[in-house]
Order: C-alpha cells, then sequence, then structure tokens
C-alpha cells in the first residue's frame, strides 16, 4: 500500500480547479466532498483512498465528507494514497499528514519549502541523521518522527584559526583532508572539560558548531 500513482484519466468540466497527484481536476461545485475529489481524479473506490492536502508549510489529511472550500487560496493541492492508514511527522516544529510510510528527502523539502541553502536534519535515539538527497524516512515506527533544517556549513576551529565545513560525521582522515591538517600531523579535539582527545584512525566523530580541533606531530611535540 502507500500507493499515489494515477489509476486513470478522469472526464469532466467546471470552474474550480483542483490539482491531485499533479494532474488538474476541474469542478462545477467549489466545495466539493473529499470523497468527490477522489472520484473526479479517478481514485475508486474513494474509501479505499487517503487524501491528503498540501498548504502551505503544512498537510493534513482530508476525510471522505469533509467539505472543501476550493476557493480558498492554497487550498487546491492534494495527494491521494491507495492506503489506510496516516503518518504523521514534523518539520521545523511544524505538524505534517501522510498516507504512505515512506517519504523521501526531496517530497520533505518541497513540503517545507526548504531551499538547498539548509539541510535536513532527522532527530533520532543516536543523535542527528543529516538526510542526503536520495535519503527516505521511515514513517512506520512508534512515534512521530522530527525533522530539523539547518545550516548545510557549520564553523569550527583548527589551532585557534576558524573553518567552515559542511555538517555530517567524518573519520579522521576525512576531517585531516578537509580542515585541512599538516602531512603527517595527528588531529585532536579540546572537550568541554579542556581536555585533548586524539582522534583514531577510522573513528567516526559527529562534528557539531564550535567544536576546536589542534594538530599535533604523532611524538606529541606541540605543532
Amino acid at each position: 500500500m502507500g500507493n499515489y500513482v494515477r489509476e486513470h484519466t478522469p472526464f469532466n468540466s467546471g470552474n474550480h480547479l483542483a490539482e491531485v497527484n499533479g494532474v488538474q481536476i476541474a469542478f462545477t461545485d467549489p466545495v466539493p466532498q473529499g470523497r468527490q475529489i477522489l472520484s473526479e481524479a479517478g481514485y475508486d473506490p474513494a474509501d479505499e483512498h487517503l487524501l491528503i492536502q498540501l498548504l502551505h508549510h503544512e498537510t493534513r489529511s482530508v476525510s471522505l465528507d469533509e467539505m472543501v472550500d476550493l476557493r480558498t487560496e492554497g487550498a487546491k493541492n492534494f495527494m491521494a494514497f491507495r492506503n489506510d492508514r496516516i503518518f504523521r511527522f514534523t518539520i521545523n516544529d511544524r505538524g505534517y499528514e501522510w498516507g504512505t510510510e515512506l517519504i523521501g528527502e526531496p517530497m520533505l523539502r518541497r513540503l517545507a519549502g526548504i531551499s538547498n541553502d539548509a539541510v535536513l536534519v532527522l532527530e533520532s535515539e543516536d543523535g542527528e541523521v543529516v538526510l542526503e538527497p536520495y535519503a527516505q524516512v521511515n514513517l512506520s515506527e512508534s512515534g512521530t518522527e522530527h525533522i530539523q533544517s539547518k545550516s548545510r556549513y557549520i564553523t569550527v576551529s583548527l589551532n585557534g584559526d576558524k573553518r567552515e565545513i559542511p555538517r555530517g560525521i567524518y573519520t579522521m582522515e576525512q576531517l585531516i583532508v578537509i580542515l585541512p591538517v599538516e602531512p603527517g600531523y595527528v588531529l585532536n579535539l579540546l572537550d568541554a572539560d579542556g581536555k585533548l582527545t586524539a582522534l583514531k584512525s577510522d573513528e567516526k566523530l559527529r562534528v557539531k558548531e564550535g567544536m576546536k580541533f589542534f594538530s599535533q606531530v604523532p611524538c606529541g611535540a606541540s605543532s
């Protein structure tokens, strides 16, 4: 389930337009029911489908008997799903409803109006997960998935000098290249207690805003 592929081409006429799964439908009634919108768009039987209305930075489910005023600005875009379960998530603390358990990063970006200058970050028990453009978020897990948009770049420092790098998870080897660090030197991280900790080879580190790194020669002398 979770299919929102168009099932057949409807034939209708009217002055009040709506768009369902990217296809424009004309209605004679300016305030159709959810059932009518599904049927006119070719999604029969209507009671085997979900209708999701796409609003400005928001989505919501429309029940079969609910009236929708197509004359209201921003109320004319919909997605239809062959499904019987509503999935919920938030982006920047705004609630969304969806009709399939998987949703891709491009669709999340489109629904919330997130520009390419920002990344989408999924909050998880293991910390933040930066969603790549090909990523799919599974909404079927218990609870509501929470997503935030954040700047694509963060500022850290190397030996007291600021560096701007993409947000993400890095190995020590990757950090040595991107910061960059002098060839043959090792990299240390200054923790919250003011203690320097040497990063280990192949160890993965989620780099955060304001982190302070220091390089040194392998023998332990200060760089």
